[in-house]
Formats: C-alpha cells, sequence, structure tokens
C-alpha cells in the first residue's frame, strides 16, 4: 500500500510490477492508513511514514 501522493510509476518498480522502461498497472484507491513501513525493494527505497488521508494499492 502507498500513499496516494507517492509516484504510481516509481511504486509500481518497487512493487516489482514493471521494470525501469515502464509497463501498464492498475491501481485501486484506498482509504489513508494510520502508518506505512518502507522497505527497499526493486532498486527502490521506501520509507516509514506516518498517517495519511489516502492510499492506493495494485490490482491484477
Amino acid at each position: 500500500m502507498y500513499t496516494d501522493d507517492s509516484s504510481i510509476y516509481t511504486a509500481a518498480v518497487h512493487a516489482g510490477l514493471i521494470s525501469y522502461a515502464g509497463g501498464v498497472v492498475t491501481v485501486e484507491i484506498r482509504p489513508g492508513q494510520t502508518s506505512y513501513n518502507g522497505n527497499s525493494r526493486n532498486g527502490v527505497n521506501s520509507k516509514n511514514y506516518s498517517g495519511w488521508s489516502g492510499s492506493f494499492v495494485f490490482v491484477r
């Protein structure tokens, strides 16, 4: 889950759904969360983040 101000492209690379060359993904808008856990995946570093009002997830 990503904050709704995150770059969809960068988040999709982080999630392993597309490469740096790009691709097609589908997102679903979700309510915000009280916190977000960061990590490093696929050459992208995400950070821990406190509450935010909106989120998105990728759907297949």
